[in-house]
C-alpha cells in the first residue's frame, strides 16, 4: 500500500458516488478514514474500499487508483471528456464513462488513432524488413491521403510458413498500390484461414484442397464473412500461382461458392427527418452545417466530401460548378451549383484558409470534443487530419441534433441517420421531382442507369399514388378513342390541373369540362370548341356532365333551326355529335 498526498494529488479526482455529478474534496479525516464532501449535492463520504484501492502497472512503473478521473481522454462513445479508472480484469485495465456508462479497455489509449489525434502528428516510418511481424506500409508503398491503418501485424499467423506466404502476398498488394483498407480486409481473411489451418494441423499448402476451403466456408458466422473470405483466397491462389510461389489446383474455389448476391432497395432518408434536420441545422457549427449543404445539394459520398480540395469551386461565365476526383471510380466528376451553393464553399474555403492557410489542402477537416448531447458544440475543436470513415464529424453532430431536438421519424420513432444515407436521399429527391432517370444517373456519375434504379432512386408512395391516379382515370379524345396516359406531354404528368378545363356558360359557346391535350407552351387554334378539337382530353368523372351539355346542345340546335340561323345549327350540331361519341366510348369503358 502506497502512501497517498490526496490534498494535494486527488482533489476533485473522484466523481460522487451518490449524484454521479459532483466531485468529491477532501475534508479531514473521521473515524480513521479519509473524508470527502460533494461539491454538487454537499453529501460527505467516507473513503470506501474502492476509492482506497490502487493498481501497480508493472509495464509502466505507476499506480492506478479505483474511481479515478482521467484527463485530457474522451469516450470514443459519446466524445465526452468523463473517463475514470474502473478496475483491471485479465490484466488489462478499463475505464468506465460517467456520461454513457460505456466501458474501453486501456488499449484504446495507446493506440496509434489517439497518438495521431490528440499529438496531432503522424508516428515517425518504420523501416521495411521483411523478417519482421510488424510492417509500416508507408516505408514500402505510396499511401496517399491515407492516414490510418497503416500499420500489418503478423504476429496472430502462428504457422511460419503461412506467415512466410502472408507476407509475399501483402508485400505484392503494397508493390500495386493497393489501398490500405483493401489490405487490411486482406490480412484479416488471411488470419481467419490461418487460425482454421492450425486447428485441423495443416503442415503445408500443398495439403490444401477444395474440401478443406468448403469445410472452412462452413464455419463462418454470415455471408458477408464467406464474400470477404473467398474474394481473398481467390486472390491469394492465383497471384500465388502467376507468381510460382506454390502449385495449387484453380478450381479450388468456384464461381458458384459465392453467396448469392442481395439487391437492396435505396434507404434515403424520409422527407419528414430531413426537413426536420435542416428546420435546425442552424444550431450546429457553420463548418458542419456546411458539410450538410455541400454533401446533400452535390449527392457527394463521404469519402469524396472528406478529400474535396480546397479548388473545387470553378466559374464559367455566370455559371458555378463543383469539381472532385472520385475515388471509387477513379476519375472526375462534376455537378453544376446554384449561386447560393457556391457561396457557402467559398464561406467554407474562407475558414479552412484563416485556420491554416495553404498548409492544408483541403475544403474540410477532422474535429475533436464533439458532444453528444448540445448541437452547438461548444468544445468542438478543428484538427489538421482528414476525416475519417469512423467518428465523421458531420455523422455524429447530426445525431446529436436529432436527439437534442427530438426528431422523430414518420413512424414516431427517434431518427436514425448515417452519412452515407444523405447521397440516396438527395438521387431519390430529384427523382420524385420529376427529373428523368438518365439526368438523376447523370448527377450521381453512374455509369448503368441500373445502379441509379436499383440503389439509389426510391419511388415514394405519393409518387406512386400520383401516377396510378393518372393512369387508372379513363381518358379518351375527342372522338370517344381512348387516350393513352403516356402520349399525353410531359407538362400533362407534371401539373394535370394546369390542362385543366373548367368553364362555365359565360359566352356564346358551350360550357367546357375536361382537359386540353396540348403542351402548356404551345398555341390553342380553336380556343372555346374543345369538344371538336382532337386535342380535348375527356374524363369518366365528367359524363353526366356531358349527357347535360349534349342534351342543351340539342335543345340549342332545334331552336336555331326553327329561327333559320344556320351557321348555329352547324355549330350545335357538330359539337352534340362529338359528346355522343365521347358519351358512348366513356359508358363503353365502364
Amino acid at each position: 500500500m502506497i502512501k497517498i498526498n490526496w490534498i494535494k494529488d486527488y482533489n476533485g479526482e473522484f466523481i460522487c458516488p451518490k449524484c454521479e455529478k459532483g466531485v468529491m474534496r477532501p475534508r479531514g479525516k473521521g473515524n480513521g478514514k479519509k473524508r470527502f464532501k460533494c461539491t454538487n449535492c454537499n453529501c460527505c463520504q467516507y473513503c470506501c474500499r474502492d476509492i482506497n484501492k490502487t493498481y501497480f502497472d508493472s509495464k509502466t512503473k505507476s499506480y492506478w487508483i479505483y474511481g479515478q478521473y482521467i484527463n485530457d481522454f474522451e469516450c470514443p462513445n459519446c466524445r465526452e471528456r468523463n473517463i475514470r479508472f474502473f478496475n483491471v480484469l485479465n490484466h488489462t485495465k478499463r475505464f468506465k464513462c460517467k456520461s454513457c456508462n460505456s466501458y474501453i479497455s486501456d488499449s484504446v489509449y495507446i493506440s496509434r488513432q489517439n497518438i495521431s489525434q490528440y499529438a496531432h502528428q503522424k508516428k515517425s516510418i518504420k523501416p521495411f524488413n521483411f523478417d519482421d511481424d510488424t510492417w509500416d506500409l508507408r516505408s514500402i508503398c505510396s499511401i496517399g491521403n491515407q492516414d490510418n491503418n497503416y500499420m500489418i501485424f503478423f504476429s496472430k499467423i502462428k504457422q511460419e510458413w503461412v506467415k512466410y506466404l502472408v507476407k509475399k502476398y501483402i508485400h505484392h498488394l503494397c508493390k500495386l498500390n493497393t489501398p490500405l483498407n483493401t489490405i487490411g480486409k486482406h490480412m484479416t481473411s488471411m488470419r481467419f484461414l490461418s487460425r482454421y489451418l492450425l486447428k485441423i494441423k495443416i503442415t503445408d499448402i500443398k495439403q490444401i484442397n477444395r474440401s478443406i476451403i468448403l469445410d472452412f466456408l462452413a464455419s463462418l458466422p454470415n455471408k458477408e464473412s464467406i464474400k470477404s473470405r473467398l474474394w481473398t483466397l481467390r486472390e491469394f491462389f492465383t497471384i500465388g500461382t502467376l507468381q510460382e510461389w506454390f502449385v495449387i489446383d484453380q478450381d479450388i474455389i468456384r464461381s458458384e461458392d459465392y453467396p448469392k448476391r442481395k439487391r437492396t432497395n435505396p434507404d434515403p432518408i424520409s422527407d419528414i427527418v430531413r426537413e426536420q434536420i435542416e428546420k435546425h441545422l442552424h444550431k450546429l457549427p457553420d463548418p458542419i452545417a456546411r458539410m450538410w449543404i455541400i454533401a446533400f445539394f452535390t449527392a457527394m459520398r463521404p469519402s469524396e466530401l472528406a478529400l474535396l480540395k480546397k479548388d473545387c469551386l470553378v466559374q464559367e461565365g455566370a455559371n458555378w460548378k463543383i469539381v472532385w476526383n472520385r475515388k471509387k471510380g477513379k476519375d472526375q466528376h462534376e455537378v453544376p451549383i446554384t449561386r447560393l451553393i457556391a457561396k457557402v464553399v467559398q464561406e467554407q474555403l474562407e475558414y479552412i484558409n484563416n485556420l491554416w492557410g495553404d498548409s492544408w489542402n483541403y475544403l474540410f477537416c477532422h474535429y475533436q470534443g464533439i458532444s453528444a448531447s448540445i448541437p452547438t458544440q461548444p468544445k468542438i475543436k478543428p484538427v489538421r487530419k482528414v476525416i475519417p470513415v469512423s467518428y465523421d464529424p458531420l455523422n455524429l453532430c447530426i445525431r446529436c441534433l436529432i436527439k437534442a431536438e427530438n426528431i422523430k421519424d414518420e413512424n414516431g420513432f427517434l431518427a436514425k441517420f448515417q452519412t452515407r444515407l444523405i447521397r440516396a436521399t438527395r438521387l431519390t429527391q430529384l427523382y420524385d421531382q420529376g427529373h428523368d432517370l438518365a439526368v438523376v444517373s447523370a448527377w450521381a456519375g453512374h455509369k448503368h442507369f441500373a445502379t441509379t434504379s436499383l440503389h439509389y432512386t426510391k419511388v415514394s408512395t405519393e409518387l406512386i399514388e400520383k401516377e396510378a391516379g393518372h393512369i387508372q382515370k379513363a381518358l379518351f379524345n375527342a372522338d370517344g378513342k381512348p387516350l393513352y396516359y403516356e402520349s399525353l406531354p410531359k407538362s400533362f404528368w407534371d401539373n394535370p390541373t394546369a390542362h385543366k378545363l373548367d368553364l362555365p356558360l359565360d359566352h356564346i359557346n358551350t360550357p367546357i369540362y375536361g382537359y386540353c391535350g396540348l403542351p402548356l407552351d404551345q398555341r390553342c387554334d380553336k380556343f372555346r370548341a374543345c369538344y371538336t378539337c382532337a386535342c380535348f382530353v375527356a374524363t369518366n368523372e365528367k359524363l353526366p356532365t356531358y349527357k347535360k351539355v349534349r342534351d342543351e346542345l340539342r335543345e340549342k340546335e332545334s331552336n336555331a333551326l326553327n329561327n333559320g340561323h344556320d351557321v348555329l345549327v352547324e355549330q350545335f350540331g357538330k359539337q352534340a355529335q362529338q359528346l355522343d361519341q365521347i358519351i358512348e366510348g366513356l359508358e363503353g369503358a365502364t
